[in-house]
């Protein structure tokens, strides 16, 4: 490097661009662009050389969220690789008073120059400069915490309203009026995507086999993405899909939209999901009848898939106790289920239990449902406010998530629809998806693998033993 080239590097000033966005809803980036635009163009005015752009987008300085290129930002200052910050207006740099004082801190130590955009350069090396900074700093905390009360109040209005807010949720569309009004009205495509998740759940049908069978028909996801698991428990799950508004995670009463699932099955599909004592088998998509379901009926292991000697078949998981042929065990099963639904008492044997524990279970849980409608009738007329009405959501809560798992609100009739007592048992069974047939399986019976007499040569039935269940 030459002596002229040294001594022009020397003088030049090294900028580093700070832009933020706090709320960025379509994801564009389009209000972080425009501020880099003008800082780079102040920085080119100057005679600076940005050697660094940090951007946060869709980031509150307010919320108290980290923010990772802020950081990034500080951590230029304090290691000397900066000599000037540029942001677009101070208050893109901070509203928190206290994170203020640490920026303050820091860039008169390391004498790094602040300059804005809007409010030119800021001298944090005298005290009429810091002084002037933090006024600015507390205006935009009050412009933040004012706004978070407008919007909060306009939350609590939406809500007492019975109305919704925020993004167009997944099965509704919003229509406007010409006085700027809106209502929503049911989007059917959408809806019948619910409905039909709804209908797998109660059916049986694993939350994984329903997610696939989604993307495998190309059924578009709320977020355009293919289906995830998660975000298929999600869209169901929800609480205004019964027409139940919901606001600061409790339910305050009926929402202003027509509901896509009526209050009962909603609340069925919200049991299954929710039941601790729900069997997981048929949710790990097996990919045979009875793996994981048969047992060994010599250590009590799962029987899983196998091949022996070139042939599939169901195999002691543990210690290889027992192993049999899979289509042998197969088809005597699927014969015996076939044979149980095609008799004419098959619908009222196999009807969901009406204990009177199970009634008691289900009068208590439709007393605490009432008590919480009540609460939500109280909040929506103004009689209580917001903080009571979640301390009584989450006393009576766990009590109505208990009762119901006691009365076991699901009946297991949806499982068996279309099945018991039809007039071809075994069309209907070869016809249903592998998922439901396991869970049809695992809830009619235990199917349990013994030893083979000794001598047998062909498949012995009387090694497998079938016992009902008790529904």
């Amino acid at each position: 490097m030459t002596a002229a080239a040294a001594a022009q590097a020397a003088d030049t000033v090294r900028a580093a661009v700070y832009c933020r966005i706090s709320d960025d809803r379509r994801g564009l980036g389009m209000g972080v662009e425009r501020q880099r635009e003008d800082c780079h163009d102040l920085a080119r005015r100057n005679g600076w050389h940005v050697v660094a752009t940090y951007t946060d987008n869709d980031v509150s300085a307010y919320s108290g969220k980290p923010r990772r290129q802020y950081a990034e930002l500080m951590h230029a200052v304090a290691s000397d690789e900066i000599d000037v910050v540029i942001a677009w207006d101070p208050d893109r740099l901070h509203r928190s008073p206290a994170e203020l004082e640490g920026f303050i801190t820091a860039v008169e130590r390391a004498g790094v120059r602040v300059v804005s955009v809007q409010a030119g350069q800021v001298d944090l090396s005298t005290a009429a400069g810091r002084l002037v900074a933090r006024m600015l700093g507390n205006i935009a905390r009050h412009e933040s915490e004012h706004k978070s009360e407008r919007v909060r109040r306009a939350l609590e209005q939406n809500a007492t309203a019975g109305r919704s807010h925020g993004r167009r949720p997944f099965g509704w569309q919003r229509v406007y009026a010409t006085d700027g009004t809106s209502h929503e009205v049911i989007d059917h495509a959408e809806a019948a995507t619910v409905g039909r998740i709804a209908d797998a759940i109660l059916a049986g049908e694993s939350i994984r086999a329903i997610t696939a069978a989604l993307n495998a028909d190309g059924i578009p996801s709320p977020t355009g993405r293919p289906w995830a698991k998660n975000m298929v428990r999600a869209v169901v799950l929800r609480e205004r899909n019964a027409g139940l508004l919901v606001h600061r995670g409790a339910v305050v009463g009926d929402g202003a939209w027509p509901p896509i699932l009526d209050r009962g099955k909603w609340e069925q599909v919200r049991a299954v999901l929710s039941d601790p004592q729900r069997r997981t088998s048929t949710a790990t998509a097996a990919a045979h009848l009875l793996s994981g379901i048969a047992r060994c009926g010599v250590c009590g292991a799962t029987l899983r898939m196998a091949v022996n000697r070139g042939v599939p078949s169901y195999r002691c998981s543990e210690r290889s106790c027992v192993i049999r042929r899979k289509d042998d065990v197969d088809e005597l099963v699927t014969a015996v289920v076939v044979g149980r639904l095609s008799r004419p008492d098959a619908v009222d044997v196999l009807a969901p239990d009406r204990s009177p524990e199970r009634a008691a279970a289900v009068a208590e849980a439709g007393q605490l449902r009432g008590r919480l409608d009540d609460a939500a009738d109280q909040y929506a007329e103004g009689l209580i406010d917001a903080r009571q009405l979640e301390r009584i959501t989450a006393r009576l809560r766990p009590q109505l998530d208990a009762a119901e798992v006691r009365a076991r609100l699901v009946d297991d009739s949806p499982l068996l629809a279309g099945l018991a007592g039809a007039p071809d048992v075994r069309t209907k069974w070869d016809a249903l998806p592998l998922t439901r047939r396991r869970a049809v399986v695992d809830l009619l019976m235990t199917v349990t693998i013994d030893r083979t007499r000794q001598g047998a040569r062909e498949f012995d039935h009387e090694a497998v033993r079938i016992e009902w269940r008790k529904l």
